[in-house]
């Protein structure tokens, strides 16, 4: 835990610096989140996040983000037919770029890179660890009075669904006067509710991935010994969420909600399945605080 209270400081000390450069904008973030059981595992995730954004002149914005997650994987092992201690602690380090282009006043084409290092780190570091996400999408608002739509789509390549692949994307976003907004869409949902200034609810529905290196050697019963094997995590989480404003820059937010459906898997380093993990469907809680500008 103090290695990663030094991250949580060192985040929030450049979202400080950054104050000026970034108006209006939640710009750093820390939350832990636990999955007590999905059957013979339990998971421990500690995520921090830094961005902001620019825009270089009329017709572009740039943006810059990088984010930290920490998985640690507690494996029942009395009833694995392996040693699943190299799984146990993957790092997902990952680097964001996004341009905006405006095309009109109505249309922009979106563009993201986001190359990651996720892996166990037990060895030095290689191309196995690295895997290079991508995102490219159109999008079309509309604005009528106090209602703003926003249509997008597109396609995504990254780890949403396990191994590295392109997935379509959609989503369509419209604030209904000052409480009410919503993103309909694949494969991210989710609707607010704002009360006031301080309380805001979120349902959402989504799903999400890991795919990380495991580049020490492990040995299996009947297979032998591999190194650079692959531990393949995926859910499709459904929560609610609650924040509150502590302050004008800073929020407290609690989640709670079920995974239905989890997967968890070893492949060798060709991505061919070694291992399936049984994994059920698991309740999972998550805390966390953000840090806004003063809007």
């Amino acid at each position: 835990m103090p290695c990663h209270f030094r991250h949580i400081v060192l985040v929030f000390g450049a979202a400080n610096v950054l104050w000026s450069q970034n108006p209006g904008k939640e710009i750093a973030g820390f939350e832990y989140s636990v999955i007590p059981d999905i059957g013979e595992t339990s998971i421990e995730k500690y995520s921090m996040n830094l961005n902001l954004d620019k825009k270089i002149d009329e017709k572009g914005v740039i943006g810059f983000g990088v984010s930290y997650d920490y998985y640690n994987f507690m494996f029942d092992n009395s009833s694995l037919d392996l040693d699943a201690t190299a799984y146990e602690r993957i790092h997902n380090i990952k680097a964001s770029i996004f341009y905006k282009h405006f095309i009109n006043t109505s249309w922009s084409a979106n563009l993201v890179l986001s190359p990651s290092l996720s892996s166990s780190f037990d060895t030095s570091i290689d191309n196995e660890d690295f895997i290079i996400n991508s995102s490219v999408t159109l999008s079309k608002s509309w604005t009528n009075r106090d209602k703003e739509a926003l249509l997008t789509f597109g396609v995504d390549f990254g780890t949403t669904f396990g191994k590295p692949q392109l997935i379509p994307v959609i989503s369509f976003k419209k604030n209904r006067a000052a409480k009410w907004s919503y993103a309909l869409g694949f494969p991210q949902t989710r609707v607010h509710y704002t009360f006031d200034v301080r309380h805001r609810i979120s349902a959402d529905a989504g799903f999400n991935g890991l795919f990380g290196n495991v580049s020490s050697t492990v040995d299996f019963l009947g297979i032998g010994s591999l190194h650079d094997t692959k531990l393949q995590y995926n859910s499709m989480d459904t929560s609610l969420e609650y924040n509150y404003r502590i302050q004008p820059n800073w929020t407290t937010l609690i989640k709670v909600g079920y995974s239905p459906w989890n997967q968890l898997k070893i492949l060798d380093k060709e991505n061919n399945e070694l291992y399936d993990i049984t994994a059920n469907g698991s309740m999972f809680i998550s805390m966390g605080l953000k840090f806004n500008l003063n809007k």
